[in-house]
């Protein structure tokens, strides 16, 4: 179990649903709103914001963007070390995160319980494995996703037209891992007529 720094604090963003903890607490400011997170961002400096969102949660994602986006721009929370812990690997989500400004990225298991302070030592370590651009290295620029509900998306393979749907082992262990570099569509893909 790790300790906090000597005074260190971290916000802890969180929602639209709430986690269970792992560790100690102290020193955590928790959130459980975008515009909690970014009210309490803006009181005070951190030493880091961390960012626990379900990215199955479709409708709410438009919401961690701009959460995102604010966070990586306002002048008190510009500098801040800051982390999107997800539950899934999702490319679209992954770019837009990028685009507002998120380095770091962590994937956990959909009911982990959580340890913000162990996220924040590998931040501070600089840890390889939470950068975002490797996250992306790592999924098919082809994965393609389509919303069929508020909770479920319908992905298929771009370079097989969108007529290939993914799921089951396919997405994990081809698309969503470096061996779609070796991938028959991912090397010769359909071009739509």
């Amino acid at each position: 179990m790790l300790t906090t720094a000597a005074g260190a604090e971290l916000l802890v963003c969180q929602f639209p649903q709430a986690l269970v903890f792992e560790g100690l607490t102290a020193g955590l400011t928790v959130a459980s709103s975008p515009m909690g997170c970014l009210d309490m961002a803006v009181s005070k400096r951190y030493a880091g914001i961390i960012i626990y969102f379900p990215a199955r949660k479709i409708r709410a994602r438009g919401a961690l963007i701009e959460l995102c986006a604010d966070l990586t721009t306002l002048a008190l929370t510009r500098a801040t070390p800051k982390c999107v812990s997800l539950d899934c690997r999702h490319r679209a989500l992954f770019l837009r995160l990028q685009e507002a400004g998120i380095e770091n990225v962590e994937i956990r298991l959909p009911a982990k319980v959580v340890d913000p302070w162990k996220m924040w030592a590998g931040l501070m370590a600089h840890e390889s494995s939470l950068r975002i651009d490797l996250h992306l290295s790592r999924l098919c620029p082809f994965l393609r996703y389509r919303p069929i509900s508020d909770q479920s998306e319908l992905v298929t393979c771009g370079a097989y037209s969108n007529r290939m749907v993914l799921g089951g082992s396919r997405l994990r262990e081809v698309c969503q891992a470096e061996t779609y570099l070796s991938c028959e569509f991912y090397m010769n893909p359909r071009r739509t007529q």
